[in-house]
Formats: structure tokens, sequence, C-alpha cells
């Protein structure tokens, strides 16, 4: 079974898609929770492993991959902990590379390509930017993260540009609110809010017909064996405690 989360950038799908990881690793006999650093470095032997989690592999600007005998290593050189030089900083490129569809590419080609070749033979779960990639036409369950509070999704959007932190691991809380402090002024959020909000507009105009919409207001504070439940997952005790964890907290939304 696939599952691919259609996202907007900041609407809680890194956390909807670790709990789909967590829980289709624990089916395949894997029950470890992983580390902060899995969410974006992974190693996959094909022949051998029946699941593939790709988290933001349909994003090459961010992740790096060698495909080579079979076997996948990604993993993001980018996601640093630095804060970022403003003085050289392109806010405006930046929020329009997300919120703009975006050109095709053959990397990305080449990448759904690969995906197409799974989805024939195991179990996946990939994280797909509709904006930044053509209307998946995949025969597969898709999953929709949305959000209704845009403001509050353009403000973590801008400081995650700023900060270069778009996830925390636990126990990283109390570095979250100290980088608070450098989140846009209500002036830079007046200016990006008209732009946030026709993006939902194309977003929504290709999204799948076939979709199950979530919002993260919704899902955000559940537990990670009640998001499974939202989704529809409800065989997830055969495999999981109910406690079960993801190595995510909460970011800037917080």
């Amino acid at each position: 079974m696939t599952k691919i989360i259609l996202h907007n950038s900041r609407c809680g799908s890194t956390y909807v898609y670790l709990v789909l990881d967590r829980y289709y690793r624990a089916k395949h006999g894997d029950d470890s929770e992983g580390s902060f650093k899995s969410i974006y470095e992974k190693i996959y032997n094909f022949d051998e492993e029946k699941y593939v989690g790709l988290h933001e592999y349909l994003v090459p600007e961010i992740v790096e991959q060698v495909y080579y005998n079979d076997s996948l290593w990604v993993w993001s050189p980018s996601r640093t902990e630095t804060i970022k030089k403003v003085n050289n900083w392109d806010l405006e490129k930046d929020i329009k590379a997300i919120f703009q569809s975006a050109g095709d590419s053959p990397e990305k080609k080449e990448r759904r390509s690969l995906v197409s070749r799974l989805i024939n033979t195991h179990d996946v779960v990939l994280k797909y930017p509709l904006l930044t990639n053509p209307k998946p036409e995949w025969d597969v369950d898709y999953i929709s993260c949305e959000r209704r509070d845009t403001r509050k999704q353009l403000k973590s959007l801008i400081t995650s540009m700023i900060t270069g932190r778009f996830h925390f691991a636990p126990g990283e809380e109390k570095k979250r609110d100290r980088l608070k402090k450098f989140g846009p002024r209500p002036g830079t959020l007046d200016y990006w809010t008209k732009s946030i909000e026709r993006s939902w507009d194309a977003y929504r105009a290709i999204k799948p017909k076939r979709c199950q919409t979530i919002y993260m207001e919704d899902f955000e504070n559940l537990k990670p064996f009640e998001v499974l439940e939202l989704i529809g997952i409800m065989d997830w005790s055969k495999y999981l405690d109910k406690g079960f964890d993801v190595p995510v907290r909460k970011a800037w939304h917080a």
C-alpha cells in the first residue's frame, strides 16, 4: 500500500509522514523510533526491504541521492542549524520557489520514475510538494495536509527560512523558543498573505479528486496513534504500543 502526502509547506506533513513511516516500518519488522537525523537520511536495499519512506525526495534542491545497484541513499546537507545571513538572502525568491508552481526538471522526472517503479513492488510513503511537481497520476492513496490559518503558516515558513530550522528534535524546545525572536514583522506577513492565499487556490485546483484532506489544526495535538486512526489505519496496535512516538517536535506554530 502506498500513501502519498500532498502538501503546500508548513502544514504538518512531516509529522504525518513520520507517523506513517513508523507504522509501516513496524509492520515490516522495524519498530524502532528512529533519530532526528533519520528524517532526512535513509539507506535502502530494494532487494531486501519491502517498505520505502521518502521524506523530501522530490525536492532535489535540499535532498541529495545516490542510486546504484538497486540501492538508494538519500541525505540532506542543507538542513543545518545556522542562522542565515539575511543581508544576502532573497526572501521573495525563496517564497516564490515554494508558493508558485515551479518548472519541472530532469532530476525530478528521474526521481518520480523511480517512485513509479517502487509503487509496483513496495509499500511507499512519500511526501509530495504539489505546487513544485506535476499533478500526480498514480493509483494510490492520497492524503492532503492543509491549513486553515494561512497567516500562521506564512509566519512559520518565513521563520524557518530565516533560521534554517524547519524541524526540531525532541529536547530542542528551548532552542526553538530562543530562535522565535527571528520571526517576521507584521508588515512582512501583510505583504505576503495574498500570495499564500493564491497558492492555495492553485493547489486545490490540481489536487486529485480522490484524496483524503486533513487540516493541521485538527491533528497537530493528536498523539501518533490518534493520527493513524484519523487517517483510517486502525490495526496499528498489531505492530506498535499505544505510546509510540516519532523523532520530531512542533516548530514555530507551537
